[in-house]
């Protein structure tokens, strides 16, 4: 099956260029005008390679960026653009800071002579890990940790963290979690991994424990997770096998969870609760259900988006949103996370509102157990000395 490859652009006669020579280069080629076009042909996006013009009548770049990143898009992304080198440079900077693969910049002017040079890097990539690799990474225990330490905003004590996961395959290196979770929520592969973190996080819990580390750790649970089939008695055989308190344990869920059967959700997530797990509502504020899941389902913390808490302290609005969500969690009792600080003034500001716990890189980036248990000794005797 050869690769697609999508050129958006509002000029035919650039998507007519842009067709033509990437169909020499073996692309199965579509296109695009606008941002609407997009949003009504989202079977568009399901492709290898995208070619973005950066200005499109009443919309940028950027907000097609900001819509490619809303989608989680993984395929690499062209600009092409008549702007000037600086506007280019920044847009691929804004891209990049959201975690797009931005593939470079080629001038229209250029489309005809600089399209190859980019088609060849993209040929001398790595090629992504497929099902099977995946499939087998799960199985031979290539899956592992990565920490992103949990603090009490009021005092700085660590108080756990983020269990995310890393690949390690043993000719690629380390694979990041959007290069492989994707195609683990495609292939139906998202239960067994979800399994194996579990399996994991409940090994590091024990030996945090083992050395008298009142941690607890935060797992992400997607919500076909929730649906599988004898999910809780598998769950509670895996916990026997970890002498862990369970009131250490906090699972992440989507707003998803409950959407296509909001009765069997309740009655796993309240099992889950009375074996002593806690459940966290997360990305808080970026869906159109989040109110309605928190009313429904039985959550004991809110995790504020990064997309709110790293604009605090230069948007007014995001500053206000992140604030009542801070004031919500209060008022129902529940402890509030907020993900995604980035700088001080970040902290202070989410501190002085009364939000009792943070995570974000400007704490600590994700670590490796064994980079963890280093930064955790580094923080206690920083402590001590205070």
């Amino acid at each position: 099956m050869p690769p697609s490859a999508l050129v958006i652009d509002d000029d035919v006669d650039i998507q007519l260029l842009g067709k033509m020579l990437l169909s020499r280069h073996g692309f199965d080629v579509a296109t695009a005008g606008c941002l609407g076009e997009l949003a009504r042909k989202p079977a568009l996006l399901n492709t290898n390679l995208i070619v973005l013009d950066f200005g499109l009548g009443d919309f940028t770049g950027l907000d097609i960026l900001d819509y490619l990143y809303d989608l989680k898009m993984n395929a690499p992304i062209l600009l092409l653009s008549s702007c000037s080198d600086e506007t280019a440079a920044h847009a691929i900077a804004e891209g990049k800071s959201k975690g797009l693969k931005m593939l470079g910049f080629l001038p229209k002017a250029k489309l005809m002579t600089g399209l190859s040079a980019f088609i060849e890097q993209i040929e001398s990539s790595p090629k992504p890990p497929s099902v099977g690799e995946l499939a087998q990474a799960i199985k031979q225990q290539h899956i592992c940790l990565a920490l992103q330490p949990k603090v009490s905003l009021a005092t700085g004590a660590v108080v756990g963290a983020e269990a995310l996961v890393r690949w390690e395959d043993p000719t690629r290196g380390t694979i990041y979690p959007d290069n492989f979770i994707p195609l683990a929520e495609r292939s139906g592969l998202m239960v067994p991994l979800t399994w194996c973190i579990l399996e994991l996080s409940f090994a590091q819990l024990a030996a945090w424990h083992a050395r008298g580390l009142p941690l607890s750790i935060a797992i992400n649970v997607p919500a076909e997770f929730i649906k599988a089939e004898k999910m809780l008695s598998m769950f509670d055989t895996l916990c026997s096998q970890y002498p862990i308190d369970m009131t250490n344990v906090t699972l992440e869920l989507t707003e998803s969870v409950g959407v296509e059967c909001l009765g069997y959700a309740r009655h796993v997530l309240d099992e889950l609760r009375k074996r002593g797990c806690k459940l966290a509502l997360d990305d808080f504020g970026t869906g159109y259900s989040s109110l309605t899941q928190l009313y429904r389902l039985p959550f004991d913390e809110l995790k504020i988006d990064r997309s709110f808490v790293s604009l605090i302290d230069s948007e007014p609005s995001a500053q206000a949103i992140t604030l009542s969500i801070v004031e919500l969690g209060a008022r129902l009792g529940m402890s509030v996370v907020a993900e995604g600080i980035e700088n001080a003034e970040q902290q202070a500001l989410l501190a002085k509102a009364h939000c009792p716990v943070g995570q974000g890189y400007f704490i600590s980036r994700p670590l490796s157990s064994v980079q963890f248990d280093g930064w955790l000794d580094h923080q206690m005797t920083i402590a001590k000395r205070a």
